[in-house]
């Protein structure tokens, strides 16, 4: 973890795989996830549902947004990178701190 209270940004969006019929449905080997591109720099601030970046899947393409306000704290991944199921592609420190579901 980048800082106590930061929240990844990581492949693949919950939303996007509940979209796929039976469950998720994996890109073609020779189509991988790709991070195509970052719409905001570390360091800015950030706005809940403000679209962060940018996944093409296949013939798809998948914006992420951000689940929060707050500042992009730093980006993990660059553009044209690969990305894997699971994968951490930067972090989020919130404005306001989140509540331990616990």
């Amino acid at each position: 973890m980048v800082e106590p209270g930061a929240i990844a940004i990581r492949w693949p969006m919950q939303s996007i795989d509940d979209h796929a019929a039976g469950g998720h449905s994996p890109a073609p080997a020779d189509h991988p996830p790709t991070l195509l591109e970052w719409y905001v720099r570390a360091g800015e601030s950030i706005h809940k549902d403000q679209e962060l970046l940018l996944v093409g899947r296949g013939t798809s393409l998948h914006p992420m947004t951000s689940p929060v306000d707050g500042t992009l704290l730093v980006q993990w991944s660059e553009a044209g990178e690969v990305v894997g199921a699971g994968e951490t592609l930067g972090w989020i420190r919130p404005d306001q701190p989140q509540l331990d579901p616990s």
